[in-house]
């Protein structure tokens, strides 16, 4: 495997390993609380990494057959977030679900075809995303880094 992509890889497993053990240390209270009416509170954030998980599930997955330039489907954040109303599902099954979803990510990540890492990433609308593959991956988990910091503080 590509040095660069493990150390991706082993970042993606240190915040599968964070989340599981750190997440449910907080209050019911703590986890549903927005510190801004327009901002996510931490269940929120972790549905909203839940999110991503998705629409970059199939983004690694369709990377590795579809052609060049790969297109990237963009996604509203936002009406993802509201309309499955996160704050009111059960942590343990937020959690549970976000931890499996990212483990089945870390095994597309780790037996990721080299070849394609360089594949340049384009959005619907032909703008670049990402310079190639492997910077989509890495700032999925840069992405989730930021979310952490905010979880996590």
């Amino acid at each position: 495997m590509n040095s660069d992509l493990k150390t991706v890889a082993d970042r993606l497993q240190k915040n599968i390993n964070k989340a599981a053990a750190d997440f449910l240390k907080y209050s019911e209270e703590d986890l549903r609380r927005k510190p801004a009416p327009n901002k996510w509170s931490k269940k929120e954030i972790l549905g909203h990494l839940i999110d991503s998980a998705a629409n970059n599930h199939h983004r690694f997955v369709r990377a590795q057959f579809e052609n060049v330039p790969f297109k990237v489907v963009p996604y509203e954040q936002e009406h993802w977030v509201k309309i499955q109303r996160y704050n009111e599902l059960d942590s343990k099954f937020l959690l549970e679900l976000w931890k499996i979803y990212n483990l089945h990510l870390h095994s597309i990540i780790i037996n990721f075809p080299e070849d394609r890492l360089a594949l340049k990433c384009v959005s619907t609308d032909n703008r670049e995303i990402a310079e190639n593959l492997f910077l989509l991956i890495k700032d999925y988990v840069d992405h989730m880094d930021h979310h952490f910091s905010q979880i996590f503080k």
